[in-house]
């Protein structure tokens, strides 16, 4: 009983987020089209110019609430953190943290591959998965890299962005930091696709996991966060625009 209770609420969210973000695509297009058309009438130089991210954020007066409680935690307990980790923790461990969590997204990368059409990465990310996780001692090393197969960082919000998905409006959520709403839509399907999610199915556990690996990865990019942000008049708009230029390389 309990399990069909889960898998509801799974099929209801997934439902949910589909039909939120397919309610984005026409208005975010209209408003590309309706930017990039008064971008060429008033720069004579624009077809020259690199492509700009289209930044829809109604919800700007939440989500610098949001990002600020999502800076002053990085300040002031992730980095800290992380620093006293590294300290006591040999970097060899620490990479192997890293190198486990990879391996255990590569189903979802996986899926994610052969649902884009790219039948080489799939093959590719299947044979990484498989070695990495016999070879590699449950994926603990990396032998993959080191035999020239290249990690392909699919995900299911590009997934929908490759199928045409509009992103939405842009949104900040507690502990995740930036995103929008197809990234919502591709969190639901990448944590559905991910072994983790039957492994770890506690909500506890769940918790403990994702903390534990956001110090690991901080504690590789110690001061990166600082030195993004250290020259910009508005950290929360240079975070967001870093972020939707990313969204550009989705379907790349």
């Amino acid at each position: 009983m309990l399990l069909i209770s889960r898998n509801y609420l799974i099929i209801t969210a997934l439902s949910i987020s589909f039909i939120l973000v397919g309610m984005s695509i026409n208005s975010e297009l209209c408003l590309a089209a309706s930017d990039t058309e008064v971008a060429y009438v008033d720069d004579e130089f624009a077809e020259y110019d690199e492509p700009i991210a289209v930044i829809n954020d109604p919800l700007e007066g939440i989500n610098r609430s949001l990002f600020k409680f999502n800076h002053n935690l990085h300040t002031w307990l992730v980095e800290p953190t992380a620093k006293a980790y590294r300290k006591v923790t040999p970097s060899m461990f620490r990479t192997g943290i890293v190198n486990i969590f990879d391996n255990i997204l590569e189903p979802t990368r996986f899926l994610n591959s052969l649902l884009q059409g790219r039948f080489v990465e799939a093959r590719e990310t299947f044979l990484r998965f498989l070695l990495n996780s016999t070879v590699g001692v449950c994926g603990l090393m990396d032998p993959s890299t080191y035999d020239g197969r290249e990690l392909h960082e699919r995900r299911f919000a590009s997934t929908l962005a490759y199928y045409g998905v509009g992103s939405g409006p842009y949104l900040v959520i507690p502990l995740f930091g930036s995103t929008n709403l197809r990234g919502v839509g591709g969190l639901v399907g990448d944590t559905v696709a991910s072994p983790s999610w039957y492994i770890f199915s506690d909500p506890l556990v769940v918790v403990v996991v994702k903390a534990s690996k956001t110090i690991n990865h901080t504690s590789f990019r110690l001061g990166e966060y600082e030195k993004m942000l250290s020259g910009a008049l508005d950290p929360y708009i240079a975070v967001r625009n870093a972020f939707a230029q990313h969204q550009l390389q989705l379907t790349e």
